[in-house]
């Protein structure tokens, strides 16, 4: 569906989506049917969006993006500081997804095109944000702030081989220690199992140092046939799960969640981390995404941390000055998320 084009007079025009083209973002996990999944899933915190950028009726980019209000201590850990500043909010118009840990534009990513794209959306929001891309974007005047690291593992022959002896014992024993739980895979689940699935879930969520997104039952219903959900049973009962998507040789670890009772006795996390490394081998992906957060584990595993950065411009100059005088109120502490 598209509404309320846009004509820039350097021959650029935009037309606004609200939902993806179907080869948006054609070959990564994260493209149309996922966007499509978690918009249907009833996610009130985001109106998700899309800018078709045109030059001479020809498309050149796709740019999503989410209106949001947004909090300036979402990023800060829970404490004094967090709560002082729970009133500060801006509307906001961010490029990128909101459950993406990479932001992605498919398509030209150029100085013109950024131009109009700020442009539509400060007509929106009064503060225009990009989140979680490289440090190098063509933006003038925008606040640049560091993003949350994103672990990337890149599955080079036989993982094991590769590794020092050292770890190859320390992952045998965990691997050992959770050799009596039972691992099934799903496309869709079960009324049954999605809601214990949520709950476990929620159980992680509440666990998270920051909290961005909160996903509703619907999202596990909607996101069915478009990955895999691996689940751990400790006997009949269910204790953790992975959400995986896969396209061609690129995995994205989306979700997990688990019983944190249940999670030193068989190494639990590391399981689930090191059992969906291994469906990526058995499935020929070559790189598989392990999101942000649980740093010490991924670089264990042998995850490169690839930094991100977000950027911030708010319309009112003033305002805008005070970001960036204040910037560190909008970058996460790395610490307290090993």
């Amino acid at each position: 569906m598209i509404e309320n084009p846009y004509v820039a007079a350097d021959s650029l025009s935009v037309e606004e989506l609200t939902l993806p083209p179907d080869d948006f973002l054609a070959g990564e996990p994260e493209g149309a049917a996922f966007c499509k999944a978690f918009q249907a899933a009833g996610i009130a915190e985001f109106d998700c969006r899309y800018l078709a950028i045109f030059r001479g009726g020809q498309r050149v980019a796709v740019v999503p993006y989410f209106l949001h209000e947004f909090c300036v201590n979402t990023m800060l850990p829970d404490g004094v500081l967090k709560n002082c500043l729970s009133w500060v909010k801006f509307r906001i118009a961010c490029v990128g997804h909101p459950s993406s840990d990479f932001g992605m534009i498919d398509g030209e990513i150029s100085e013109a095109v950024l131009a109009l794209v700020n442009t539509t959306l400060q007509k929106k929001a009064s503060l225009v944000a990009y989140k979680d891309f490289a440090e190098n974007l063509p933006l003038h005047g925008f606040v640049k702030a560091r993003g949350l690291p994103v672990c990337v593992l890149n599955i080079h022959g036989d993982y094991y081989s590769g590794l020092d002896r050292r770890r190859r014992k320390d992952f045998r024993k965990k691997l050992q220690a959770a050799s009596s739980l039972r691992v099934e895979e799903y496309s869709a689940l079960s009324e049954h199992l999605l809601a214990q699935v949520y709950q476990l879930y929620l159980n992680t969520l509440t666990q998270a140092p920051m909290r961005f997104e909160t996903l509703t039952p619907r999202y596990f219903k909607e996101i069915a046939g478009l990955g895999k959900f691996h689940l751990y049973f400790e006997g009949e009962r269910l204790i953790g799960f992975l959400q995986m998507l896969t396209v061609g040789n690129k995995a994205n670890l989306k979700y997990m969640g688990m019983d944190y009772q249940r999670n030193r006795p068989y190494f639990l996390y590391f399981v689930m981390c090191l059992r969906a490394l291994e469906a990526c081998l058995r499935a020929g992906c070559t790189r598989l995404e392990l999101g942000v957060m649980s740093y010490q584990v991924k670089r264990l595993m042998g995850c490169e941390q690839i930094e991100t950065s977000v950027y911030y411009r708010h319309n009112n100059p003033l305002i805008n000055w005070l970001l960036g005088k204040f910037k560190f109120l909008l970058e996460p502490s790395v610490k307290g998320l090993q």
